[in-house]
């Protein structure tokens, strides 16, 4: 498979996927259209990169379809002001599309092999304003840099640490999707007023859970 191949199907992603599904701002629409998913899956999973799949990175993760990454991102808000925390980043590829909408974005991934090729293809692509880091527990975040103005987290969680709101600033947002024993979730924002966080309920949809936040009831905030 060529570059040609994967333009087409770029492209293709935005007008049959993206669109289609009321994503409607530009910066959007064009970080998606100029990122290179292909550099972020393995090659076994090339030919399904741009299809309105999940790509399986290992048998535990994936990587979500993007158009309902965009959509979410439709959501958020992105202000080129913006310092934003992605949990969960994977190989980097949502760390790569907020990057040009934000100021700066830390990515943070519980698998050190794909930290190294996160940075590798970032840096390759002259992404300036990111970074990937390894964290062995993915609930923590990162503190070392915070507050942030948004935090998204890549996958399904049941509820929401305390310590991650601990790292928002005030009236910033945090993104995930709420999952108890229900089959759909609920992508939901809670934002953050006089240190608490309420959380307004967006659209339904289905993601992988993120080991590290099942079962985890201490210290935890949710949408109840």
């Amino acid at each position: 498979m060529n570059n040609n191949f994967f333009e087409i199907a770029r492209t293709n992603m935005i007008n049959n996927q993206i669109l289609p599904n009321g994503v409607k701002n530009s910066e959007i629409i064009n970080s998606f259209d100029n990122t290179q998913k292909e550099l972020f899956v393995p090659d076994s999973e090339k030919d399904l990169v741009y299809s309105d799949s999940d790509i399986m990175i290992t048998p535990e993760r994936y990587l979500m379809r993007s158009f309902v990454l965009a959509k979410m991102f439709e959501y958020c808000n992105f202000s080129k002001e913006d310092s934003v925390l992605v949990i969960g980043c994977l190989t980097g590829y949502s760390v790569a599309i907020v990057s040009k909408l934000v100021s700066y974005v830390f990515g943070i991934e519980n698998n050190k092999k794909f930290v190294d090729q996160a940075n590798k293809t970032l840096s390759q692509m002259g992404c300036l304003n990111c970074s990937v880091l390894f964290k062995s527990n993915l609930n923590s975040g990162n503190n070392k840099n915070s507050p942030y103005d948004k935090i998204f987290i890549e996958g399904s969680v049941q509820s929401i640490p305390s310590a991650l709101s601990k790292q928002l600033k005030e009236n910033g947002e945090i993104y995930t999707v709420l999952k108890d024993d229900d089959y759909i979730g609920e992508f939901v924002r809670g934002k953050k007023i006089d240190s608490i966080i309420s959380f307004t309920k967006l659209f339904n949809t289905n993601l992988f859970e993120l080991e590290d936040f099942i079962n985890q009831k201490n210290g935890y905030e949710n949408d109840s």
